[in-house]
């Protein structure tokens, strides 16, 4: 859905990043927008007007190229969002503006809110390998630099990525990308059991 509002609206050569680090990045931004609303769950339309609102406030950015990923869900991404919709001081209007920017582009909140409408497969099924991290995990593989890239850079160990078959350290990476994501963790510990098992 991002990608689809900066390439209608602002650069239609745009792309997300790739990262499986981007997409764990994004799942926890959006586990946060609960809070924001003052809510335990969220609907699929707040969510959309949140990403629209930070959109459209870091056009110029994003049409320059100094946006970054992270900026998304900053806290004075939230802060901005909050001061603007959920405060009695925040600026009339605004949605009237945004509205007019998708319109201008034949985009509706509607059809941004039916791309990712629920129920939806858990996206951490689909990461449990990404071979965009593999150039990463070979960078100074079997070294104490490589494992602090590793796990700086990508989302750590998985039992499909062949870089993390040929790596001395997996075992201790294991550890650490356990602890970051426990969640795509128990996935990619399922997939390696099962592995085993078939052998």
């Amino acid at each position: 859905m991002i990608e689809t509002v900066v390439n209608r609206t602002i650069d239609p050569k745009w792309r997300f990043t790739q990262s499986g680090v981007a997409a764990i990045y994004l799942q926890n931004g959006v586990a946060q927008l609960p809070a924001l609303f003052g809510v335990s769950d969220i609907d699929d339309e707040r969510i959309v007007d949140y990403i629209v609102y930070q959109i459209y406030r870091y056009r110029t950015s994003i049409a320059n190229g100094s946006w970054q990923y992270t900026y998304l869900f900053s806290q004075t991404a939230l802060e901005k969002y909050r001061n603007q919709f959920l405060s009695a001081d925040g600026k009339s209007g605004m949605n009237y503006y945004i509205n007019q920017w998708l319109d201008d582009v034949e985009l509706s909140r509607g059809q941004l809110t039916s791309m990712i409408a629920k129920p939806k497969p858990d996206p951490l099924k689909q990461m449990v390998y990404l071979a965009s991290e593999e150039p990463i995990k070979r960078r100074f593989l079997n070294t104490e630099a490589g494992l602090v890239l590793c796990q700086r850079a990508t989302t750590g160990w998985s039992p499909l990525s062949e870089a993390c078959g040929q790596c001395d350290n997996w075992v201790e990476c294991g550890k650490m990308t356990a602890k970051k994501y426990p969640e795509l963790m128990r996935y990619r510990k399922e997939v390696y059991h099962n592995g085993r098992k078939e052998k």
